[in-house]
């Protein structure tokens, strides 16, 4: 925010002091020039409708960028840093720098500027006479009939030839090949061609550039590829834009209310161009101003009776606490609230994980570990926390990426390379079976016999004992190593799943049943939350991880947390200032059509 005091002097010449009057102008950046919305307003022709802007650059300090010719202390510059004692000369105007307080140390810079229109330089005595027999005052073109010629043309192409192709039943648009054709030299027509069908054509494939004329202002960046083509979005003449217009193409733009009904209410009689207004410069389709949020949630029952929300007014004075959404293993598509703010927020993910076990000081036993240490090593929470290509939010947590370097799924120590799948308990114990199968042969060599690569009974007749021990010795391993993974407090898969043995299991089942693990991958759907603009902070500083001895625990910070460094609307030092569009947007946020057939097609992977 750009604070600016402005001192204004009229009438200053060598024999008297012009009157001054003060006035104060803040905001992003402050434009200059003749439009109404500038905020520093200079109501000569002289001056352009945008002519330049104050705005601060990345390293902290105000500098004056300019759209139309602009001097510093005489010199012409597209761009300069703002000091004390410069002269900034705007078109009939000049801008003194009295004071300046900037950097980036600065919050809200401090600018104090003096200007004044400058008198006239050209002599009120001077005379301009014609020389007889000179100039245009002999010719039969004088200066009068050149102004009303030049001001028939004027007319003819930015009045008529646009009102008649608006009317006209003919092509509402004109093609690309004919806009290319307009800009080619024009082709002489053959004898006896009709010229007045010429005119014709030519107006038909040119009025369409022509209607530009009317352009009250820049095109947004959005809709710079079809900024040449008014009827993309003006479809009827001298008539607003409708909505229509605007959701052909923005289709998936939600509304600001889920509820149709209640959203159809409250904003009944608005349309889009309400807030988004169109022609006023490149970022003027993003920065959306015109209503404010705590026009309407501040007294939200006033706009809205049937809203259960409460009124907000302020991030730092008047917020509700935070409500998380955790997903439920009944519905994944059903999100259960929580109060983060409330004591101990509890969450049920179907998982054993202790995090402060994990971040113990001392360390944690791994098989990587160096000897040094006991085999011990020290996590952080970026071993198993990642963030997303868009470093947004964090990827979800693998077993096979970022637990089992430390949780072998070993099942023989005589054979702790070879490991089970994390998998599903059936196929784990087909896994176990078939590990054991392969140490019975190992353990209980059987001669074979082949023809052919067909297997034969062997020659010999084999003692019963060897014949039969193999097979039970499989089953009997399996079946201790399987109720140990599955149903001792510190197997394998119990120290970290919740499992329940099945009563009455078919044979092809495993008999056991692993409660779902059900992650939440966005607690707060409502808002906007960004980990790389929050990169400098420590993990612990918001999640207290190192003291959570449950996996039910919820580690999303509370609203007071996120205060310590955040603020209002009004600038706090040292805190952000955050406003509503800090965090939340106006369009509810809806779904992708192709993820929402994903979704319908099946239950997602973990």
């Amino acid at each position: 925010m750009i604070r600016c005091k402005l001192v204004e002097y009229f009438n200053p010449d060598a024999t008297q002091t012009g009157a001054r009057v003060d006035r104060a102008v803040s905001g992003e950046s402050l434009s200059v020039g003749r439009a109404a919305s500038c905020k520093i307003y200079l109501p000569d022709p002289r001056v352009r409708l945008e002519h330049a802007a104050i705005v601060r650059a990345e390293d902290g300090f105000l500098h004056v960028e300019a759209a139309g010719p602009v001097f510093v202390n005489e010199r012409p510059r597209t761009n300069a840093r703002l000091s004390v004692g410069h002269t900034i000369t705007i078109g009939p105007y000049d801008f003194v720098v009295e004071g300046l307080d900037d950097g980036p140390q600065q919050q809200q810079p401090q600018l104090t500027l003096t200007f004044a229109l400058r008198a006239s330089t050209t002599s009120q005595g001077t005379q301009f006479d014609l020389q007889p027999g000179s100039g245009l005052r002999r010719s039969w073109i004088n200066t009068r009939r050149l102004a009303w010629l030049l001001s028939l043309a004027v007319l003819l192409l930015g009045a008529v030839f646009p009102v008649w192709n608006a009317f006209d039943a003919g092509p509402r648009n004109a093609s690309p090949a004919s806009m290319q054709a307009a800009t080619q030299p024009p082709v002489l027509p053959p004898a006896g061609h009709d010229l007045r069908m010429l005119a014709l054509s030519w107006v038909r494939t040119n009025t369409a550039r022509l209607d530009t004329f009317w352009n009250p202002g820049q095109i947004s960046s959005a809709h710079q590829t079809f900024a040449q083509d008014c009827r993309s979005c003006h479809t009827q003449p001298f008539e607003r834009v409708g909505d229509a217009a605007c959701t052909s193409c923005h289709k998936n733009t939600g509304v600001h209310v889920p509820d149709k009904v209640l959203d159809l209410e409250t904003f009944r009689g608005q349309r889009c161009a309400t807030c988004h207004k169109e022609h006023q410069g490149l970022p003027a389709m993003r920065t959306v101003d015109a209503i404010s949020c705590e026009s309407c949630h501040g007294d939200i029952k006033r706009h809205a009776p049937q809203a259960a929300l409460g009124n907000i007014s302020d991030f730092d004075r008047n917020h509700p606490a935070f409500r998380l959404a955790s997903m439920v293993a009944e519905n994944r598509n059903v999100a259960a609230p929580h109060r983060a703010d409330a004591a101990g927020p509890q969450g049920d993910s179907g998982l054993r994980f202790p995090h402060a076990l994990h971040l113990a000081k001392a360390g944690i036993k791994s098989p990587l570990g160096p000897v040094a240490t006991g085999g011990r090593v020290h996590l952080e929470c970026g071993n198993c926390h990642t963030l997303d290509a868009a470093s947004v939010r964090y990827q979800p947590v693998r077993m096979d990426l970022n637990c089992q370097t430390c949780h072998r799924l070993s099942v023989d120590p005589q054979a702790p390379e070879r490991q089970v799948p994390h998998a599903k308990p059936q196929v784990v114990v087909t896994a176990v079976r078939e590990i054991y199968a392969s140490l019975a042969v190992d353990r209980f060599p059987v001669s074979l016999v082949t023809v052919n690569s067909l297997l034969l009974r062997p020659g010999g007749q084999a003692a019963p004992p060897v014949t039969t021990s193999a097979g039970r010795w499989v089953q009997e391993r399996s079946q201790s190593a399987l109720s140990g993974m599955f149903e001792s407090r510190n197997g394998v898969c119990k120290t970290c799943h919740d499992i329940q043995k099945s009563a009455g299991a078919a044979p092809a089942a495993s008999g056991w049943v692993v409660t779902p693990v059900v992650m939440t991958q966005h607690w707060l759907p409502k808002s906007a939350f960004s980990h790389l603009q929050h990169k400098e902070a420590q993990c612990s500083a918001c999640h207290q991880a190192d003291t959570s001895r449950q996996a039910s625990d919820i580690l999303i910070p509370d609203i007071a947390t996120c205060r310590t460094c955040h603020t209002g609307a009004q600038a706090q030092q040292d805190k952000v200032v955050s406003r509503c569009d800090s965090c939340h947007g106006f369009h509810a946020k809806t779904e992708h059509p192709a993820f929402r057939r994903k979704l319908a097609s099946g239950p997602s992977t973990p």
